[in-house]
This record gives C-alpha cells, structure tokens and sequence, in this order.
C-alpha cells in the first residue's frame, strides 16, 4: 500500500508542470492568453462540470435517503 502512495505521488508530481508551458517565443503570449481580465469567468466555466458531477454523485449516493424521507407514511401534527 505504501508503494502504491508513493507511485502514485510520484505520479502527480511528474504530471504538475510549469504553467503555460510553450516555448521560448511563444510563452509571454500563451501566458498573456490566460491571464485576461474574463480568467474568472473561464475558471468558473472549466469548473462547472466538476461542481454537476459532484452533485450528481451525491444524489446518486443518497438517494435511498431522500426516496425514504419522501415516502415515508407518517403524519405530523
């Protein structure tokens, strides 16, 4: 299990790079690019499937509690 940690940290370590990787030439406007004034906006925009799935995943996940939550017969009052 531990090596399989350490592979896997390893992994990921080797797959973070620098940011904007391009060549010499081309770097100042592929890192000029990225970093308009709508970065927030694009942000928002790559991370909103995220956000879908994750809420998927928890429907999906609790669902049995809220079907019973739902359908459950009893009466308040």
């Amino acid at each position: 299990m531990k090596a399989l940690a350490i592979g896997f940290l390893t992994a990921l370590f080797l797959l973070i790079g620098p940011t904007a990787m391009a060549c010499r030439v081309c770097r100042p406007r592929v890192q000029a690019a990225i970093h308009t004034p709508e970065y927030s906006a694009n942000l928002l925009t790559l991370l909103l499937p995220v956000g879908a799935l994750l809420l998927l995943a928890a429907g999906v996940f609790y669902a049995p509690l809220i079907k019973a939550r739902f359908l459950s017969s009893t009466s308040h009052g």
